[in-house]
């Protein structure tokens, strides 16, 4: 019979593929230094994924659902200025505290190997959809690809986060300028 899967031992994988994935990138991140770093045996590490694009893909699904977690307090009955700006507010608090997490994020996203089911929107994904499209309606950007609308919203609060990161002391002035500049381009006014 085999033994059950331990969930200290598959997080241990997990933050230890944060942290090499962020150090090394992901093509120069084998699962050997990846289960080293977890301090398991390789073969564990495919005891729990079976693949590197498993791991991946699990790696990328409980990143977007730590995130979930940040959302307390959200005005679900507030604006959809509201509803962005704290969606907004909150994204850039993680990416600035966290920047490893970020540069995962977005090597994930550009490696081509998510599944499909990686993509679905999560709850921060689908507020940030509402929002937007409370936002946008009335306007020409109503029809826009919600796909489209999505990746314009993490493209702005990124470049925020870059340059925040490289300036902290005009992080407020960048912050609300990156959002008045997101929220004019969605409703132009």
């Amino acid at each position: 019979m085999a033994r059950p899967k331990s969930d200290e031992k598959r997080k241990a994988i997990l933050d230890a593929a944060l942290r090499v994935i962020a150090e090394r990138g992901i093509v120069d991140a084998p699962t050997s230094a990846i289960s080293k770093a977890a301090g398991v045996a390789e073969g564990t590490l495919f005891t729990y994924f079976k693949t590197k694009e498993e791991l991946m893909n699990a790696l990328y699904l409980d990143m977007r659902m730590e995130f979930n977690q940040y959302l307390a307090g959200f005005p679900y009955q507030g604006t959809a200025r509201s509803r962005l700006r704290f969606i907004w507010n909150t994204y850039l608090d993680l990416c600035v505290m966290h920047p490893e997490r970020l540069r995962v994020l977005t090597q994930l996203r550009a490696s081509g190997k998510l599944f499909k089911e990686s993509e679905k929107p999560g709850l921060a994904l689908l507020e940030v959809l509402n929002a937007t499209r409370d936002a946008v309606e009335g306007n020409e950007l109503r029809n826009a690809p919600a796909e489209y609308l999505v990746l314009m919203f993490r493209a702005q609060a990124e470049i925020t986060v870059e340059f925040i990161n490289a300036h902290p002391e005009r992080a407020a002035e960048c912050r609300a300028l990156g959002f008045r500049m997101l929220w004019k381009g969605l409703v132009g006014d």
